[in-house]
């Protein structure tokens, strides 16, 4: 253990910046087969301990608890540990493929997790060897990703195991939550099953896939996450959501006259806040009342109610198609997101006198939207032409270019 820490300081040490670039990806490779095999390693080592019960000597009642406590471990991984060095005693082809650090730790959980008692029973009772489904399942983990391995296994089990393959496809339960973070970031985490997953996976693939701007540079995930915003956004402006409480749903943001009318970066100016997720900055405030219904409040000095208005639309439908027959397309530098994917922008904002008009409205997508907003970009357009300029925050253009 002592020459294996060694390596690993005298790893820690090294200059990775003076590495080649086929240096670095061999020592990238080397460190993917160690790390495979020090899992492997480490899995083994859990095994025995577990079989031994050593646990004891700590107190702990199980060596998955002893995991959690000693090593803090996430109480999935350590499950995870336990149960798959159990059940690699009884399939040395993929055991030794993992020690040898051809597979991942996933590979074999992949495999191991649908080798249960009962499985393997059944799969005597019909003349399916053991040892030969070891031997071809280790082999696919070999030439595949993890998720592939997974398909193989669960067409074995499927073949092995009827009943249960449909007990699992009959478990229809979905869940999802979403939690505002101290960052003001909303997080998203749940699980679907394959039929839920189908569903949205393709009614995101339609809106990531379906007009895709040109040059568009976002990765997969940030377009998932946009598409997912926009499956949303699509579904409240639409009216096919169900009524709640009488009236439509929507997105209620509150937001002080005073940071409304404020300039740029005033000092001392609150932003606003949003229904559910929380406070949101002056600029991202003023960008959500460019394109939107807006219901006058007006409140005492504590904050409570006096007196609400009627709401009413900021943008008509006839501005609105003006705006995009004109532009055609988001206005932003080298942006060509559809109209329908974008906002109403207010080039001089309506809290600062500028008027709800064709002549003073612009097409942004949802993301130059906020760059204006809260990037400090700025739009502007040749009177009488739609011709738009892009500017950065220190002022220089980006580029011009004519609309259609």
């Amino acid at each position: 253990m002592s020459e294996l820490r060694s390596a690993l300081d005298g790893l820690a040490e090294l200059d990775l910046a003076e590495l080649s670039d086929d240096a670095l990806l061999d020592l990238v490779g080397e460190l993917s087969v160690t790390a495979n095999r020090v899992a492997a390693a480490l899995t083994s080592a859990v095994r025995t301990a577990d079989r031994r019960e050593s646990y004891r000597r700590d107190g702990a009642v199980s060596m998955k608890g002893w995991l959690r406590g000693s090593c803090r471990l996430a109480p999935a991984e350590a499950t995870a540990i336990v149960s798959t060095g159990r059940r690699l005693e009884q399939l040395p082809a993929t055991a030794a493929a993992f020690a040898a650090g051809e597979i991942t730790a996933t590979h074999a959980r992949a495999i191991t997790k649908a080798m249960t008692p009962s499985r393997v029973a059944k799969a005597a009772e019909a003349g399916i060897e053991l040892g030969e489904t070891d031997r071809i399942l280790a082999e696919l983990a070999r030439q595949t990703a993890p998720e592939e391995t997974a398909k193989g296994v669960a067409r074995w089990v499927a073949g092995v195991d009827p009943d249960g393959a449909l007990d699992d496809a009959a478990d229809t339960r979905r869940r999802f939550t979403m939690a505002s973070g101290l960052d003001g970031r909303v997080h998203l985490r749940g699980d679907l099953d394959a039929v839920g997953g189908e569903y949205l996976h393709t009614a995101l693939a339609a809106l990531m896939n379906g007009d895709r701007p040109a040059g568009d540079t976002r990765g997969h995930a940030e377009r998932q996450g946009d598409a997912l915003v926009a499956l949303a956004r699509g579904a409240l402006d639409g009216g096919s959501l169900p009524d709640v409480r009488g009236e439509r749903p929507h997105v209620r943001v509150t937001i002080d006259w005073m940071a409304l009318c404020a300039e740029r970066g005033a000092p001392g100016v609150a932003g606003g806040e949003l229904g559910w997720a929380g406070p949101i900055t002056p600029e991202t405030a003023r960008r959500l009342a460019c394109d939107a219904s807006v219901a006058r409040v007006i409140v005492g000095p504590n904050g409570l109610p006096l007196d609400v208005g009627r709401a009413q639309r900021t943008a008509n439908a006839a501005i609105r198609r003006a705006v995009e027959i004109r532009d055609g397309h988001c206005v932003f530098a080298g942006c060509d997101a559809p109209p329908e994917w974008c906002d109403y922008h207010h080039v001089v904002h309506w809290a600062h006198g500028g008027p709800t008009s064709c002549d003073n409205g612009a097409l942004l997508c949802e993301r130059h939207h906020t760059s204006v907003h809260e990037g400090g970009f700025a739009i502007a357009r040749d009177p009488g032409t739609s011709h738009w300029h892009t500017y950065r925050p220190d002022g220089t253009e980006i580029l011009s270019r004519a609309g259609p």
